[in-house]
């Protein structure tokens, strides 16, 4: 059964007759004859259907893992093991495999049509593009250059995305923007202050500042008060020491 699942995974994702593409995001360790026996609706509904297994890890160590767990919440996936089905506009319904039967695939063919179809997926791609954004700022070391700008680059676009909540405003602010513009003035301070340097600590303290005022008390509110509070002793202090 190992072998069968292992040429699966090397074919890829093979379109039905219909147009439409089926992925199984499943986690590592899975049983894969369970997953092959739970399938077994999409192959009577659909005869020489074939899917692509995507393993996902519980943690990504990598961005490539990254990139497969921000693939899974885009399209839905909450939880595993589960099938993707998409067609040319991406994918349009997430069935758990041990919930699969025909009636599951009936209910998701009228997923392809729905009116709310586009919203959602805008919705799911927002949230993975959070999950990407993180992932980057915890797996690329140093972060700095291109990969450094790339995430300001995001966090920024997060911020003023239609689907920003102010929780997630606030979250990104404090978690994202804030850190990016204090490494961004870390990689700049070579033992002395420049007037660059300087202005880039100033605009990681407005955005520190920003964050804390959207909500001061959220937890992230206090948070980002608390560090507020610390940035200005340890300025205080160096100015005594110069």
């Amino acid at each position: 059964m190992k072998t069968r699942l292992a040429a699966l995974l090397i074919g890829g994702a093979l379109s039905s007759a219909l147009g439409e593409e089926y992925t199984v995001y499943f986690q590592q360790g899975t049983n894969s004859a369970a997953m092959v026996r739970m399938l077994a609706p999409l192959r009577a509904a659909v005869p020489g259907a074939e899917c692509r297994y995507v393993v996902l890890d519980d943690e990504a160590e990598t961005m490539a893992a990254a990139i497969n767990s921000a693939n899974a919440l885009k399209a839905g996936v909450s939880e595993l093991p589960s099938l993707v089905i998409s067609d040319e506009r991406g994918a349009y319904a997430t069935i758990p495999l041990p919930r699969l039967n025909a009636a599951a695939l009936e209910t998701a063919k009228a997923a392809a049509t729905a009116p709310d179809r586009d919203q959602q997926a805008r919705q799911r791609n927002f949230e993975a593009q959070q999950y990407l954004l993180f992932a980057r700022m915890a797996l690329i070391s140093p972060l700095e250059g291109e990969a450094l700008q790339q995430c300001l680059s995001t966090c920024r676009a997060l911020m003023e995305h239609p689907f920003a909540t102010q929780a997630d405003k606030q979250r990104l602010g404090f978690h994202c923007l804030y850190p990016l513009l204090m490494r961004e003035y870390t990689n700049m301070y070579t033992g002395a202050h420049t007037p660059a340097s300087e202005a880039k600590l100033l605009e990681a303290i407005a955005a520190l500042e920003t964050a804390r005022d959207l909500d001061r008390n959220s937890d992230i509110g206090k948070k980002a008060h608390t560090e507020r509070e610390r940035l200005r002793t340890a300025r205080r202090q160096a100015r005594t020491m110069e």
